[in-house]
């Protein structure tokens, strides 16, 4: 096993939790253009966001609206993990302790100034359980008070126990201003926030309009201000469902901006468009475990896992340009380098027909299984927002049907997954689900593969671990080094079981045109500019 802890949280980056990526880093070239004054941006959404509200969603597609119209207390470079100033000037850390220091002058979209108690009046917010918000326990542990002095214009985000990455995380939350605060489901359709853009026009699954704001002087590492040559004056997310549309539209220049990924890259890179581009993950199988499933049984998750055939599977998902994960917290830059993924059962088709036999899973004449007269039904859910998805998922299901189980099959997009695995409502309707839950840290996961499941808590799989939770618990009590080792053994401890199988990463992609990012590194908010 390979770890290598990237040391203090200066060096240790995240992302908003979402369960597909946000934000990429990488290299954009600009070919020398000239920066554009008061020119237009334009960016392709895969899925419609659904709700803006930045302390509601853990939508991916909202996360990239949202980082345009709300700001966070510091900005955490993807490229180089280094931590930048945006609404705090200043920060400390202790492991049990967050201290952030505001910029003077701060206003809010509506003119109002934003002051300490109002930035910790949205932690408090997150963190009280009784407001039901899907970052509590991700961005904010749900222990978590934050208090403020308006006199010094800190606010202290403290926990009664060390937590994990406190800085990282807590760096995700979208600020937003007192009136969408007070009402959550204002700021739906609608912006609150202090961020350089304002929602000014929501069509649903069409487009969305931004336009910036005037008086704006707090971009992260003080890069950015309302009148920094290169801003646009407007912004313009298009709901764009078809990567190959969105390809087109990049290609003809009606489109400066989009995700995107397999056979489509090659014509885009021969155009020599730019791009923004890191590793990340792109298939994640989860099983659910409620009580009754087949898949509550180890040897049945084990047996599917090594039937599905890994290798082959992950050249399938990203055609032949990725690799198999190496840990479950994968997404650049990742604050423990492991590599767990050698803990999951092993390809071996054989080997699963015999394991399902021996757990009393028997063959019939016309080659399906069942055992004490049941069927060995699976209900398969997976995201196919990826090009190749639908193929990944086909050949899943046809290695599956080779070994006695009936497949029924369905994708949807981010709005669909979500529904499914975390509305409560639908817990008993899958079997097995792929859907990408990106973090940058491995505490930030832990809601999601262990404690209660929807609707009481977040755990959509119901996963009860007890070596991950043991382990989990010695690495929130380490630092450095020895934490990473605790977080490793938490990831075996669930791939041994094929609880959760990351089973492919690969290049994530962001193709622009006539345009580019501040640090060369995320296209987002106040740190995207156009060019001619």
């Amino acid at each position: 096993m390979n770890h290598r802890h990237l040391r203090a949280v200066a060096l240790v980056g995240g992302t908003a939790v979402a369960l597909s990526a946000c934000s990429v880093g990488g290299q954009a070239e600009s070919d020398g253009q000239e920066l554009v004054k008061d020119g237009s941006f334009s960016m392709a959404l895969d899925s419609d966001p659904g709700s803006l509200s930045p302390l509601m969603t853990v939508s991916t597609s909202a996360s990239q609206v949202i980082n345009y119209l709300y700001d966070r207390m510091v900005f955490i470079d993807p490229g180089s993990g280094s931590v930048k100033s945006w609404l705090a000037e200043a920060w400390t850390e202790k492991p049990d302790e967050v201290v952030y220091t505001l910029k003077k002058g701060i206003t809010c979209s509506n003119g109002e100034p934003l002051t300490p108690q109002t930035v910790a009046d949205n932690f408090n917010f997150v963190a009280d359980e009784a407001n039901n918000s899907p970052l509590r326990g991700f961005s904010v542990p749900g222990d978590l008070v934050a208090t403020a002095e308006d006199a010094t214009g800190t606010v202290t985000l403290k926990t009664p126990t060390p937590s994990p990455f406190l800085l990282v995380n807590t760096a995700s939350i979208g600020i937003t201003c007192q009136s969408g605060l007070r009402d959550p489901g204002s700021v739906a359709s609608a912006s609150d926030g202090t961020g350089l853009f304002t929602l000014t026009e929501a069509v649903p699954n069409d487009h969305y309009t931004l336009t910036r704001r005037d008086g704006y002087n707090w971009g992260p590492d003080n890069q950015t201000t309302s009148d920094t040559l290169g801003t646009p004056k407007d912004v313009t997310f298009k709901v764009i469902t078809n990567p190959s549309t969105a390809a087109n539209l990049l290609l003809s220049g009606e489109l400066n901006a989009a995700v995107v990924s397999g056979a489509d890259e090659d014509r885009l890179s021969s155009a020599g468009l730019g791009k923004l581009g890191t590793d990340r993950p792109m298939g994640e199988m989860f099983y659910n475990q409620l009580s009754g499933k087949p898949t509550a049984d180890p040897a049945v998750r084990k047996a599917l896992t090594k039937a599905v055939d890994i290798p082959n599977l992950s050249r399938i998902m990203t055609a032949d340009k990725g690799s198999i994960s190496k840990q479950l917290s994968g997404v650049a830059p990742v604050g423990c380098r492991i590599e767990t993924t050698g803990a999951l059962p092993a390809a071996d088709f054989e080997g699963a027909s015999a394991e399902l036999t021996a757990a009393g899973w028997l063959l019939d004449s016309n080659g399906k299984r069942s055992k004490a007269g049941k069927a060995l039904n699976l209900a398969f859910i997976y995201n196919n927002a990826a090009d190749t998805s639908n193929a990944a998922a086909e050949f899943a299901q046809q290695q599956w049907t080779k070994l006695g189980a009936t497949v029924s099959i369905k994708g949807g997009d981010e709005n669909f997954m979500i529904e499914q695995l975390l509305s409560g409502k639908n817990n008993n309707d899958w079997d097995i689900a792929w859907e990408n839950v990106n973090v940058s840290v491995p505490s930030t996961i832990v809601p999601l593969i262990s404690g209660p499941a929807p609707a009481e808590g977040l755990n959509f799989g119901s996963i009860h671990n007890t070596g991950y939770d043991s382990a989990v618990a010695k690495a929130s009590t380490l630092t450095g080094e020895a934490a990473c080792d605790a977080w490793a053994e938490a990831e075996e401890a669930l791939f041994e079981t094929a609880d959760v199988v990351p089973f492919a990463s690969a290049p994530s992609n962001t193709y622009l045109n006539n345009a580019s990012g501040v640090f060369d590194t995320v296209v987002a908010g106040p740190l995207v500019r156009v060019r001619k």
